[in-house]
């Protein structure tokens, strides 16, 4: 959410998106059109794999989300802002409404869930390291550090770019590339990852 929020303050020529509307599951243009209508320009971009980073082996035998709870797992969270966070909200939401009990007291029983990471690598090295038993993230950096991975989800990572930046020379390279071949031919070769048919277009 900071980075749509610093490219709505002019403060950033691009950046990334994949923030999940907890009501309805849709990516991005929620938050385009709550906080950046006619300011930013969403630009779409890739799908890309979420789901529970575990130690190699899976020691504990999670099979899904509900384990990360009734297992008593000690997670490492994002970031607030971040949107795998509001993913992991989300997927807690849904499961506090299940089982009958506030989505805050859930929080709570959840060893480290006030465990924050700024970044998916950063929640792969504490689950290498032992600091955490899991974590959500991407594939990508699971398989960096040779973790289990349990799929959850994939989601839209997109990129917002300031209506008055859109003619920069550096935007412009920046969007072709999304829209080049060459990306996309590498892109798709990186597990977890998936391009569009219509990534590096402006979305309506």
């Amino acid at each position: 959410l900071e980075g749509l929020k610093a490219a709505v303050r002019g403060e950033a020529d691009v950046a990334g998106v994949h923030l999940v509307d907890e009501e309805t599951g849709e990516y991005n243009e929620p938050f385009v059109r709550r906080y950046g209508e006619g300011r930013v320009k969403l630009v779409v971009g890739y799908m890309r794999e979420q789901g529970i980073i575990l130690p190699r082996g899976n020691p504990m035998g999670v099979r899904g989300f509900e384990d990360l709870v009734r297992l008593k797992l000690r997670v490492v969270n994002r970031n607030r802002g971040a949107g795998t966070r509001f993913l992991f909200d989300r997927l807690l939401r849904e499961y506090a409404a299940k089982v009958g009990v506030k989505f805050e007291d859930l929080t709570k029983s959840i060893p480290g869930y006030y465990h924050e990471a700024r970044t998916h690598t950063a929640v792969a090295a504490a689950v290498a390291q032992g600091r955490a038993d899991a974590g959500v993230g991407i594939r990508a950096a699971a398989e960096m550090y040779g973790l289990d991975f349990i799929p959850l989800a994939w989601e839209r990572y997109d990129f917002v770019v300031p209506v008055s930046k859109l003619s920069k020379d550096s935007v412009r390279v920046f969007v072709n590339m999304l829209k080049s071949d060459e990306f996309k031919r590498r892109l798709g070769s990186i597990p977890g990852y998936r391009v569009l048919e219509n990534t590096g277009e402006f979305a309506d």
